[in-house]
């Protein structure tokens, strides 16, 4: 019997914290957001946010890759203190650089050769490019709220909110390179879907220019026509 007594009482707070854990997941509740562009155009890798962090993960790293003198990911989500792996899957030289406040950086990138991680402490938006291949350009969103994430295909993304009122922060390039000029919306504690018409059009890093090989035998076509 007093085995019994001593198991319970070890066992109660473990009990109780549970029975915690489950009372603060009882108040979440899903959110769809759907984000459209100027033109009513569904609009892919919006970055939506919302200060409740019910299921977010702790800092981690992420990786922006270098694929055919692009960055891939075009657009990237991190919160503070995570870290960035830019390998460079090409086989040509890159230098990745970010003149943002959130953060001064200049990386070299070589084919077949890691490079050093990148941390991001602070919050806000950080343009990436390369000083090689101008046409090159990525944007990290450093998150300063609890919970961010991108929108899919279709300008749709599912969020873990709260069950009472709250705002949804919107952010996409174009509206400019500070988190200041995100768009805010306010969400009642009934709302399931909030619906979202940013005025801008989609963005994309321009395509690389045409090797020396390629823009000869573009001529050769051409003065064949």
């Amino acid at each position: 019997m007093l085995n019994f007594q001593i198991s319970l009482r070890l066992l109660l707070p473990t009990l109780l914290f549970v029975s915690g854990l489950t009372t603060v997941q009882s108040q979440a509740r899903e959110l769809e957001v759907v984000v459209t562009d100027a033109n009513g155009q569904a609009l892919p890798q919006a970055v939506v946010s919302i200060d409740f962090a019910a299921t977010e993960k702790a800092p981690t790293a992420a990786i922006i890759d270098q694929v055919d003198r692009l960055f891939t990911p075009f657009i990237s989500t991190i919160q503070p203190g995570s870290t960035v792996n830019f390998p460079n899957s090409d086989n040509i030289r890159h230098q990745v650089y970010s003149f943002s406040p959130a953060k001064t950086f200049e990386l070299p990138l070589y084919s077949n050769r890691e490079a050093p991680a990148i941390t991001f402490p602070e919050p806000g938006i950080v343009v990436l490019g390369c000083n090689i291949h101008d046409h090159m350009r990525a944007y990290l969103y450093v998150s300063p709220h609890a919970q961010s994430r991108m929108t899919d295909g279709n300008g749709r993304v599912l969020l873990d909110a709260p069950s009472d009122d709250m705002q949804v922060h919107v952010w996409y390039p174009g509206l400019g390179d500070e988190t200041t000029a995100e768009r805010h919306f306010a969400v009642s504690a009934t709302q399931q879907q909030l619906r979202v018409t940013l005025n801008v059009t989609p963005q994309q890093q321009n395509p690389p220019p045409p090797s020396p090989l390629q823009q000869r035998f573009n001529k050769l076509k051409d003065h064949a026509h």
